[in-house]
């Protein structure tokens, strides 16, 4: 009997790669260019299934960069070796895979067509987190469904408790511009269920806070300008950061983007006075920015995407939920990357240690955070 193995993939499988591809998908095909990439070292792992040489089986693993979560993108199997326990190797490799990144969930995407999968997956501990819309080539819907991989902690903060089947809001930003905007909207259809998420919504909000200029192209949103923005939306807001200068001129260039930059703050701080709004200035510990995510108000952070995307850009993400580990992002940016979806940026766990470093910007080392509330009616 031939011994069944379980590797890496090489270059010298992409043609057999490639047929099993052809016989197992008519449609959503990974591409030879795709195969290759992914046969090279990176934020992913390509497993095969080889029996006397032949390969008969891959599964594909991949990592959201700097972040604790994988997703499983695809296990075929060929269709004359199905049955014989091939996919639950593959599936036992990828876990391990999975494990040794320290990653806390992986996640997948099922066709709600394809009830063979969902019963192999849900036996072996996924649960069904989601539904995307038409989100195969040919229309069809699918379940998102996820299995958490470290038991390092089970336990959420009380407040941002993550119901089993429904996660927080999710709104993916429409241009290179607006993450704040839609970091901001996903804050207030936590407190508010009936509050509408739309690209209306998303630009007025820019167009309420944005401080003109950015280190390139259209101007970012301040801290200040949510602040403001989230204020005449009815809630309480707490504003904490570490500067009184201006936001982000260390990362402008010339004199007058700088002083337009500086007379929109100081309008901002105008504004603020008129308003309850709370501004706390000190240098936040690591400590301090635990115990204001502990509370489980709904969080806004200004993070470098560095780690992310190796790309030193202010960008704002949504806490959406914290434990003793990890802190849970909603990135609103759906990146370019045509192999990561809207799994991949959901709900995303960064260990703490990782987050409190990427939430601080710039060569004067911004941190800022912006916590929203009901308003308070006593106030």
């Amino acid at each position: 009997m031939n011994k069944i193995v379980v590797r890496e993939a090489v270059q010298a499988d992409l043609p057999q790669l490639q047929e099993v591809e052809k016989r197992c998908f008519k449609t959503d095909r990974l591409s030879r260019r795709s195969f290759l990439r992914f046969i090279k070292p990176g934020s992913h792992d390509l497993l095969v299934l080889t029996e006397a040489d032949q390969l008969l089986a891959y599964a594909l693993i991949l990592y959201r960069t700097g972040t604790n979560l994988a997703r499983l993108y695809s296990i075929a199997v060929l269709p004359e070796q199905q049955g014989k326990g091939f996919a639950k190797k593959l599936l036992d490799a990828a876990e391990e895979k999975v494990r040794d990144r320290c990653c806390v969930f992986m996640r997948l995407e099922v066709s709600i067509d394809n009830q063979t999968a969902i019963r192999f997956y849900q036996k072996y501990g996924y649960l069904n987190i989601g539904r995307i819309p038409a989100y195969y080539e040919d229309g069809a819907d699918a379940f998102r469904m996820e299995k958490r991989m470290q038991n390092l902690t089970q336990k959420l903060t009380q407040n941002l408790k993550l119901k089993k089947n429904q996660s927080k809001p999710y709104y993916q930003q429409t241009t290179d511009f607006t993450c704040g905007p839609a970091s901001l909207m996903m804050a207030i259809k936590t407190l508010d269920p009936a509050y509408k998420m739309n690209r209306h919504e998303e630009l007025q909000i820019w167009r309420e806070a944005t401080t003109i200029f950015m280190t390139a192209g259209h101007g970012g949103c301040s801290p200040h300008g949510l602040a403001l923005s989230a204020w005449s939306r009815g809630f309480s807001v707490t504003l904490h950061i570490n500067q009184t200068e201006a936001p982000f001129l260390d990362g402008v260039r010339g004199e007058e983007k700088k002083s337009v930059i500086q007379l929109v703050h100081d309008d901002f701080l105008a504004q603020i006075k008129k308003t309850r709004i709370k501004i706390k200035t000190g240098n936040l510990e690591s400590n301090e920015l635990d115990t204001i995510l502990a509370k489980g108000d709904p969080v806004l952070v200004l993070i470098s995407t560095w780690r992310l995307n190796r790309n030193k850009a202010p960008h704002w993400v949504y806490v959406s939920g914290s434990d003793e580990n990890f802190v849970y992002i909603n990135d609103p940016d759906g990146g370019d990357d045509l192999h990561l979806t809207q799994t991949d940026y959901i709900q995303v766990p960064i260990e703490k240690r990782i987050f409190f470093e990427m939430a601080r910007f710039g060569q004067k080392r911004l941190r800022c955070l912006l916590v929203i509330s009901k308003a308070d009616i006593k106030g």
